[in-house]
């Protein structure tokens, strides 16, 4: 691959994949087979709009990762992780990356606009709100790995919205939550790789807002998913496999990682991250399961 193309596709970071779109995935992959289980939807048309919403979290990653290099470029000059990404280090010039935003952008919207009237003008609106201002964050608050699940989130309605075409807030709420409540502690256990380089350089971050705190905190996010995820499930007449399965394994998982990871070790911190994956995969695999016992149940 030439170089250039190579610097191109490291900044949206699919180099990585599926780390990074794997946690874009789960707000849309939790709210549609939630969504899938209500209305007992044929395992073909699951198989099919699960491929969609991949495709749509891949797409919102990578255009969120190329925005939040352009935006962060010189900041990430200053952290030893980070100097070395494309436009930090100068491969790739904003020109470049602003056209293979506006690329991403076009396609990203294109998937949208199969999605209905409401579930576009959620996506139309929560794009710039919560994805473009998720960068600037880490100038202004304390808490930018909260918002970054706050701004996951959003996907979570427009997907309901999508595949019902109405608004069931208590579900929807709950699973936003949850979802925000994830991302938020596998983000801030990522930001631990960076604690000394954001404290020299006058990044904000949870990591170096929490100190010692950040075990109790992340628990507390942890404890807030599992009642959140609960109260989904019996809204939305859950049966025993979703609470087992998507409910208590990922918060255990979970709880473990917040205890166990070592915030001084950049590598374990990237390891535990990465780990994430496994939790939010039990989430959807769990729905699955549920679902297929329904199907089982209404054909007999």
């Amino acid at each position: 691959m030439p170089s250039q193309t190579r610097a191109l596709f490291e900044l949206t970071r699919l180099h990585w994949f599926p780390v990074g779109c794997d946690f874009m995935f789960w707000p849309f992959g939790w709210a549609f087979l939630s969504a899938a289980y209500r209305l007992a939807l044929p395992v073909d048309e699951v198989i099919r709009t699960t491929s969609f919403f991949a495709l749509l979290a891949i797409l919102v990653h990578s255009a969120g990762c190329v925005l939040n290099d352009m935006l962060d470029c010189d900041l990430d000059r200053k952290v030893e992780r980070s100097r070395g990404r494309p436009i930090a280090s100068g491969v790739v010039s904003t020109t470049k990356a602003s056209m293979l935003l506006s690329v991403l952008i076009t396609a990203l919207f294109y998937l949208f606009s199969t999605c209905g009237t409401k579930a576009f003008t959620l996506g139309v609106v929560a794009f710039p709100v919560c994805i473009v201002t998720y960068p600037l964050m880490k100038r202004w608050t304390n808490w930018p790995s909260l918002f970054l699940g706050f701004a996951s989130s959003w996907a979570v309605p427009g997907t309901w919205v999508a595949m019902t075409d109405n608004y069931n807030w208590g579900i929807i709420l709950n699973i936003a939550i949850a979802s925000c409540c994830w991302t938020c502690i596998y983000d801030t256990i990522y930001a631990c790789q960076d604690i000394k380089d954001d404290e020299k350089a006058g990044v904000k971050s949870m990591p170096v807002h929490l100190g010692k705190a950040i075990r109790p905190v992340l628990t507390l996010f942890d404890a807030t998913f599992f009642v959140c995820l609960l109260w989904a499930g019996y809204l939305n007449d859950q049966r025993l496999p979703f609470y087992m399965m998507s409910v208590l394994t990922p918060f255990l998982l979970c709880l473990w990682h917040i205890w166990s990871f070592d915030h001084n070790d950049p590598g374990d911190c990237w390891k535990k991250f990465t780990a994430g994956r496994h939790g939010g995969a039990m989430v959807c695999v769990g729905l699955i399961v549920d679902h297929h016992f329904k199907l089982l149940s209404n054909a007999g």
